[in-house]
């Protein structure tokens, strides 16, 4: 359970410390799986266990929990700043400028560095609605997965614009806007959108001060990059990417039980890599989360 000093608080942040530690324990794990563990052991609050209680720190100040910093501390430190990579992504469900800006400011805070390299946005303002079409496409209209032939998924799978809409374009404008902010600070060099389709992008880039240069595809849903986002990204000098992140990291039954009255604000996963050697030397999640004012 969440440890009691965090019940004084309506906000809380949550660091589960470098993760690859416990990847190494656990084998290869999906990204929510990962999250998922880490919350576990980082709240986890039994006194019987020794190691949990010595490497989880509670700062009162600011309402967070964070696991093992300084182990982390010493992964990041342990190269020069310029000797490393810090990318992050951020997850979010909802519309919210304040979240994107608390997930920054998190990631800057508990990793102490002035900058990132990258950070990329992940925004599914509807993902219940998706989840509950996938439920039930049988007997909806669907089509054809091109990864196989006896699958299928909901026509609007692969097409963010589809699912969102205008006012999704709209949103995801405004939280872009404030990872700008960040960009013309230079504490992020480089900013990157996940899982756009041609039409939502281009509306984006257009709109941008500072254009996207990375471009995630989830080949779960689009196992074939679409040929016209491969020659807007072309076009435009934004590295093409795939991942295999849900639209939702954690679901909220999953994360109540680990902190009850608690739901997830926004969350975000960095990873930190050795340039010369391509090495993962840490890499964490951050989770941002509010107490039920009922």
């Amino acid at each position: 359970m969440i440890p009691t000093i965090t019940k004084n608080y309506q906000n809380v942040v949550i660091s589960t410390g470098n993760m690859l530690e416990i990847t190494n324990e656990l084998g290869q794990r999906k990204s929510n799986e990962e999250l998922y563990d880490g919350l576990k052991v980082t709240l986890h609050s039994d006194p019987s266990e020794e190691r949990v209680v010595v490497e989880v720190e509670i700062d009162e100040t600011h309402g967070r929990v964070q696991r093992a910093t300084q182990e982390l501390n010493s992964r990041l430190t342990e190269n020069g700043r310029n000797e490393i990579s810090i990318g992050a992504k951020i997850f979010l469900n909802r519309n919210s400028r304040e979240y994107a800006q608390q997930a920054v400011e998190a990631l800057l805070n508990i990793l102490n560095v002035t900058h990132v390299d990258n950070v990329v946005l992940a925004y599914h303002p509807n993902v219940n609605s998706v989840a509950n079409a996938t439920a039930t496409a049988t007997t909806s209209t669907a089509v054809k997965s091109p990864c196989s032939e006896g699958s299928t998924v909901p026509s609007t799978a692969s097409n963010w614009s589809l699912k969102n809409g205008a006012q999704g374009v709209a949103e995801l404008k405004e939280l872009y806007q404030s990872l700008e902010q960040y960009a013309l600070k230079q504490k992020i060099t480089q900013l990157g959108i996940a899982d756009l389709d041609a039409a939502a992008l281009e509306e984006l880039h257009k709109s941008a001060q500072v254009a996207p240069t990375i471009a995630q595809v989830n080949l779960s849903t689009c196992c074939v990059v679409p040929p016209e986002l491969q020659e807007f990204c072309a076009a435009h000098d934004i590295q093409l990417n795939t991942h295999s992140d849900p639209e939702q990291l954690l679901q909220d039954e999953q994360f109540s039980g680990l902190a009850p009255g608690y739901s997830i604000d926004w969350s975000l996963r960095y990873q930190v890599h050795v340039r010369c050697r391509g090495v993962l030397t840490a890499k964490g999640y951050i989770v941002g989360a509010s107490r039920s004012s009922a």
